[in-house]
Formats: structure tokens, C-alpha cells, sequence
């Protein structure tokens, strides 16, 4: 073959990545040959992120970039390099990360986007990164998901145009303040596909190794009643009266030594692989933990009154420590067995309802971890509910010896949105003032306040979640930075999801917060009589309808921001005007 030939064939075979090279002047997305996988969603790496990343590129500015493989890198001058690359690697060697942390940098042309990986190779940095240079980059926001059903025009999410992609000058590391975000969007609530949709409003996650302890027992009347109804409390004739309605509304009896020995025996099928695999609920022993929480709905009354039982019961006590000593008593014997048998194993369970408040005899063991439920968080702006949370989130760090491994926090903030009123409640400096004053004992949170409505299949019921939806956008931007300014992540906020109505809502929202932070709710007083005489004056009630109403004219029909407010106006709003108009003609 002639020396042209030869020339002709390898300038064919050049000319496409010298074309590439020479005249491409948009990025790529490079991963790594071998993507780890991510911490979300599950069975996902890297790959998901650099789709995810592309997706929004291609939405805010219209380039839709390519995603290529570590291995064909070098043809291109401009890329954005995800995740576990061997150039992130070598660029970033001295670099270590704290949990879940996230970094954004430049090397000349090259944008890094990755984050931490754990010892066993888990990614749990990265698609934080990705959302993180979006938001910053191209202005995107994720205010709440965008579910299909309930909002089929993706209101929750603000896409601006633009058009450049900054790839020069960025060098950002982030790692959330809070170990545990979570709750009723997380790593094991709702479908996965519901979850994908939030994490990027959320950045939910939890770099502990345990998870929550709850409805371990839903399942043992089933298992249980008919061959072993002593295992369930009894009322105080002594009597077991099954709740054949509502089976997951049956208690155990905790001075029942049958119940502590089938406890044992079902951890060790349960290695064995063995049935019942209902046993625990949603929660089975894992290899360190084992979890355990009594039944929701147990009150006083319906606490076993057995014999035994009823010993160490306190009905004379304020209702948060009613039964701390008998469910604490039983925590102890149950840890202790476990610590003889499995001495790698702690127990995980929870202080809730009517055994919040830590016990005063009942000796809590080593192995022992708490979830304390806290149930007055966001009426903390009294004095009293302020000094009763505090007081039982320090004692119960003492009495787990200060590390904050053992203690985490559940908001249970459902009330009284889900049981009482749709009022609209909104307290972000309450928050992040409780936030602060508790993060020295736990930093580690669960926020049951949007799950309630989520979880219901109607749509109406769900769409009562947007009642709590910009609560929990900045609570969960709270829980990455405690010491983030609320009132600049409240306005941009308002003024990215409603336009050009922005100022007027954010009016709307600054007088919801007014009434609920301003106006302290004593212990005694009827709520529903409170919301509706001193939160919610007929004053105020007009003043919110103008407010709405100027929002309306200040949006173009059938836009977006039109939409937006109809939306927060239709299922906030005008329920709890409603409901606020029956109270008066009822009074």
C-alpha cells in the first residue's frame, strides 16, 4: 500500500474526533466506566445523575449535551465529569468528605460534579451536587414534586431559560448539617417513583446506619390472637377485647413473659430465615439493630391494665409520662435479652404519645436508641411547650450518655392540620430557632407532617398537602444549613413559583406566619376555638381574601403563576374559609 493510501486511511479514521475535537464547542457529560452506585433511588449509579443533569440542561437552555464514557474523554475540550471518575479521583486525591457531602469545581475547562462515596462504594454526594448546580447555575427550583396526577403541568418546578451553561470559576463543597432528613418522603415511604420526585425538593437522606422504629407490631393479631391472646392487654376488668376493625390497633401486653420470649425466639427465625416474616412490620432485624414500637394509637386507656402491668402505669401524671415506666421497664428486659444473646446488636425503638417523657426508675441500657416523638415542636413559640420539648430532648441525651449516635428526633407535626382545621401554618423561624437549641443533643430528624396526606389514595385528601408545602420546603433546606437566613430562602421562594404575583404572596405567607409564630397557643386552650378567635379573626380573614385576589390580577390567565396561586388559593385557602364561616355559625 502506497504511503498516500495509507495517509487517506488513518486521516478517515481520525477525522471524526478531530472533527469533534476542533469544532464542538458544546460540553459533554462524562461518567465512569464503572458508575457506583447511588444511596437514591435505589438499584440506580451514577448514570441516573448525568441523565438527570441532562434533562434540565436540555430543558433550561435547549442543548442537549451528550453523555459519554470515561474512556472517549480526551476527544472532547469541554466536559463535566460525574460522579466516580478516574479524573475526579486523581484531581481530588487529597480531598476527604464529610457524609453525604457534595462538590462542585473547575479545572480549567472541566467541571467536576461528585461527592462522598462510603467504604463499601456507595455514592451519596453526587446527585446532591447535580440538583446543587442546577439551582446555582441555571436557577432551576424544585418547590414540591411534580406528581402527574395531581399536577399535570409540573407546577412545582421553576425552569428559567438561559442561554450559556457556566462550566469556569465553581468551586462549592456542601454536606448537610443533619444526618437523618427525612419523613414522609424518604428512603422507605411512598413508591420509589413518588420519592424521585421529591428528593430533589427534600435532598432527603440519612448517612446513619439504622432507620426508624415504627409498626413493628401491625401484624401480631394476626399472627398471634387466636393461638396466644394472653400476648394482648387487657382492659381494667382483665379482659382482652380485640379491635376486629382496625387489626393494627391491638396492643401488647409488656408484663407478659410470653411476649419478651417470642420477641427472642422471632429474632433468631429471622436470621434463620425462618417464618413469621410479618413479625416485624416494615422494620426486620438487620445485622446490628433490631427495631420495636408499640402500636400507634395506644393511649392510656388502651395500655394493657393487667395485673402487672397496671403497677407501673401512671395515670395521675401529665399524659407524656403516663406509661414511661412500664414501656421503658420492658425496653430494658427486652435490650438486655438481646445484649446476652446478640451483644452486636442495639435496640431501636421509640418515646412516643404517652412515654415521651424520659423515665425516671426504668434504667435504659447500652444498646438502647431512642426516637423521642416530639408532639408540640411547632407550638414551641409558648413558653411551656417550649420548656416541656427541650426539658425531655436533654433528659433523654443524658440518659443515653450524650452521644448523639443513640438520640434521633421525630416532628410529629401533623396536628392540627390532619384532626382539627385546615389552617394554614407556617413558622420557619420557630423552626429553626427549636433546630438550634436541640442540634447540640441529636442531628437526626424525621418530619411527619406532609406523609398523612401523601399516603391517602384520593386525590383531594392528597392535594391537603399543599397546605404544608412551603413548610417543608424550608425545613428541609433547614436541615442542610440551621444557619441559612429564612426570610431570603422564603423570598426567593415566592418570588420564583408565583411571577410576577411573588410580593403579594409572600404577603399572604408573611401574615400566615405572623398569626401562627406571633400568637403563642396556651396548653389549655381549645384549638380549634384558638384558630378561629385569635389566629384567624374575621379582620384577617379579609385582609388574606384581598391579598389573594390582587395575586390573581397581577398573573396573566392560564399561566403558570395564575396556576400556582389557584392552586395554594383552591386547597388552602378557601377550605379553611370555609371551615373558619361553619365555626361561626356555629358558635
Amino acid at each position: 500500500m502506497s504511503i498516500k493510501s495509507k495517509i487517506q486511511i488513518a486521516l478517515l479514521i481520525l477525522l471524526p474526533a478531530l472533527w469533534a475535537s476542533l469544532f464542538a464547542t458544546e460540553p459533554v457529560i462524562i461518567t465512569p466506566e464503572r458508575p457506583s452506585a447511588l444511596a437514591f433511588p435505589p438499584g440506580e449509579t451514577v448514570r441516573y445523575a448525568a441523565e438527570f443533569l441532562r434533562y434540565y440542561i436540555k430543558a433550561a437552555t435547549g442543548k442537549k449535551l451528550e453523555i459519554i464514557p470515561e474512556s472517549k474523554a480526551e476527544r472532547y475540550p469541554v466536559r463535566i465529569w460525574i460522579g466516580n471518575t478516574q479524573f475526579a479521583t486523581k484531581n481530588l486525591e487529597n480531598v476527604s468528605f464529610h457524609p453525604e457531602e457534595l462538590l462542585i469545581r473547575s479545572f480549567g475547562n472541566d467541571l467536576v460534579l461528585c461527592g462522598e462515596i462510603t467504604s463499601d462504594g456507595l455514592d451519596r454526594g453526587t446527585l446532591f451536587a447535580v440538583y446543587e448546580y442546577l439551582e446555582q447555575a441555571l436557577g432551576i427550583r424544585w418547590f414540591f414534586a411534580d406528581i402527574p396526577q395531581l399536577y399535570p403541568n409540573g407546577l412545582g418546578t421553576e425552569i428559567p431559560e438561559n442561554d450559556e451553561l457556566k462550566l469556569t470559576g465553581w468551586n462549592i463543597r456542601k454536606f448537610p448539617y443533619c444526618r437523618q432528613r427525612e419523613g414522609g418522603i424518604s428512603y422507605y415511604y411512598e413508591s420509589v417513583a413518588v420519592q424521585k420526585l421529591w428528593h430533589p425538593v427534600l435532598r432527603f437522606g440519612s448517612s446513619l446506619p439504622y432507620r426508624n422504629a415504627n409498626h413493628t407490631q401491625i401484624n401480631w393479631y394476626d399472627l398471634y390472637h387466636e393461638t396466644h391472646p394472653e400476648y394482648f392487654a387487657k382492659n381494667t376488668e382483665g379482659k382482652t377485647v380485640f379491635n376486629t376493625r382496625l387489626p393494627h390497633r391491638n396492643y401488647i401486653c409488656p408484663g407478659e413473659t410470653g411476649v419478651l420470649a417470642r420477641m427472642i425466639q422471632n429474632i433468631a427465625d429471622a436470621d434463620a430465615g425462618k417464618p413469621p416474616e410479618k413479625a416485624w412490620g416494615p422494620c426486620p432485624p438487620e445485622k446490628n439493630y433490631v427495631y420495636f414500637a408499640f402500636n400507634d394509637g395506644m393511649t392510656l386507656q388502651k395500655t394493657c391494665h393487667c395485673s402487672t402491668c397496671i403497677r407501673l402505669l401512671r395515670p395521675g401524671v401529665p399524659e407524656a409520662g403516663q406509661a414511661s415506666e412500664l414501656v421503658f421497664d420492658f425496653i430494658r428486659r427486652y435490650a438486655e435479652a438481646i445484649q446476652i444473646r446478640w451483644p452486636e446488636r442495639s435496640l431501636v425503638t421509640l418515646a412516643f404519645h404517652h412515654y415521651r417523657k424520659p423515665p425516671e426508675k426504668s434504667v435504659i441500657p447500652d444498646n438502647v436508641n431512642v426516637i423521642y416523638v416530639s408532639k408540640y415542636m411547632h407550638y414551641a413559640n409558648h413558653p411551656a411547650h417550649w420548656n416541656e420539648e427541650t426539658f425531655y430532648v436533654k433528659e433523654w441525651s443524658r440518659l443515653l450518655k450524650n452521644d448523639p449516635n443513640r438520640l434521633r428526633i421525630w416532628l410529629n407535626i401533623v396536628a392540627p392540620a390532619q384532626y382539627t382545621s385546615q389552617v394554614p401554618f407556617f413558622y420557619p423561624h420557630l423552626f429553626q430557632k427549636w433546630l438550634r437549641a436541640n442540634l447540640q443533643y441529636s442531628d437526626s430528624y424525621f418530619i411527619n407532617g406532609l406523609n398523612p396526606y401523601l399516603k391517602r389514595l384520593n386525590v383531594t385528601a392528597r392535594q391537603k398537602a399543599v397546605a404544608t408545602y412551603p413548610m417543608v420546603y424550608l425545613q428541609s433546606r433547614l436541615l442542610w444549613n440551621p444557619n441559612a437566613d429564612v426570610d431570603v430562602l422564603f423570598e426567593d421562594y415566592t418570588r420564583k413559583l408565583y411571577g410576577p404575583a411573588g410580593k403579594t404572596m409572600q404577603e399572604v405567607y408573611r401574615i400566615f406566619c405572623k398569626r401562627w409564630e406571633d400568637f403563642a397557643m396556651p396548653p389549655d386552650a381549645d384549638e380549634a376555638g384558638y384558630i378561629h378567635s385569635v389566629r384567624y379573626p374575621p379582620g384577617i380573614i379579609a385582609q388574606i381574601n384581598i391579598l389573594f385576589a390582587q395575586a390573581i390580577s397581577e398573573t396573566e390567565e392560564n399561566s403558570i403563576y395564575r396556576h400556582r396561586v389557584e392552586l395554594f388559593q383552591n386547597h388552602q385557602w378557601l377550605p379553611f374559609m370555609a371551615e373558619s364561616e361553619l365555626y361561626r355559625t356555629k358558635e
